[in-house]
């Protein structure tokens, strides 16, 4: 089955009536603008720009932009999970369709390209630990591959901070972890959340700095190695690693297998 490189659009305003839909393009449909309309709700009324990714329905997966100018409002980038599973990068998939802030009524559909993002490069990781805080990077990667959450309080935006940290992450972690680079609260359960909320914070929820405090882990520590070994062949394993999930499913699906065949085998004798 050919994938779907569908990405729809989906443009709601937010007043003092609370949010409603100005725009959609043909693959917003009524349950999945329904689905957006709750989260914008729960999000709250936008007071600065920044970018989140949400589950909107287990088939669909939105990258959301927010905007206060010219009017605060929402722009959701709808797309199927197995193309966002294949991508995995929210920063560029929301860089490739800029919001129509001014657009209304019915807005044109977009295709993604047939062809994968571009592989991430010793020379690109290098460059994102002398540009970011690399304690908190390289802590903050390994923690989330451990099934963490992260906390970064902060009254801004911080798209640039969260951009680094999913430039180290495994690809299929990438398409499993949901970002925000600013929200209000936490209501949304993000893994990873610029807020201004003050703590405590949930369980399981690490700080700034319990984040560079984070025990070094073999993936950080692996990643660590590639990039001071100019490794590339290394760094394309590493992000191509399985995650735990992923290998509990495997030994599922293998004990699944095994339980039917032995009884195939049971019923034939």
């Amino acid at each position: 089955m050919p994938l779907d490189l569908t990405v729809s659009h989906l443009l709601l305003a937010h007043d003092s009536a609370g949010p409603r839909g100005v725009g959609r393009s043909a693959g917003a449909t009524p349950a999945l603008e329904e689905a957006a309309l709750q989260t914008a709700a729960h999000y709250g009324p936008p007071t600065a720009a920044a970018l989140f990714v949400v589950d909107l329905s287990p088939a669909t997966v939105a990258v959301v932009r927010t905007a206060v100018a010219p009017s605060p409002g929402f722009h959701f980038l709808l797309l199927g999970r197995p193309l966002y599973d294949l991508l995995g990068d929210p920063f560029q998939i929301a860089d490739r369709y800029p919001p129509p802030w001014a657009a209304r009524g019915d807005l044109p559909g977009s295709e993604w390209p047939a062809e994968p993002l571009p592989r991430r490069t010793v020379a690109q990781i290098l460059d994102a630990f002398h540009a970011g805080d690399m304690p908190w990077l390289l802590g903050g990667a390994q923690s989330l591959i451990d099934g963490g959450r992260l906390v970064f309080e902060s009254d801004t935006p911080d798209e640039s901070r969260v951009r680094l940290l999913w430039h180290l992450l495994p690809d299929r972690s990438r398409a499993d972890l949901r970002p925000a680079t600013f929200a209000p609260s936490l209501a949304l359960n993000f893994h990873v959340t610029v807020t201004p909320a003050a703590a405590p914070f949930p369980p399981n929820h690490l700080t700034a700095e319990q984040t560079r405090d984070y025990p070094e882990g073999r993936y950080e520590l692996a990643l660590q190695i590639a990039v001071e070994t100019n490794d590339q062949a290394g760094l394309d394993r590493l992000f191509a690693r399985r995650t735990s999930a992923d290998m509990l499913r495997f030994a599922l699906t293998a004990v699944g297998l095994a339980t039917a065949a032995a009884l195939v085998v049971k019923l034939a004798l």
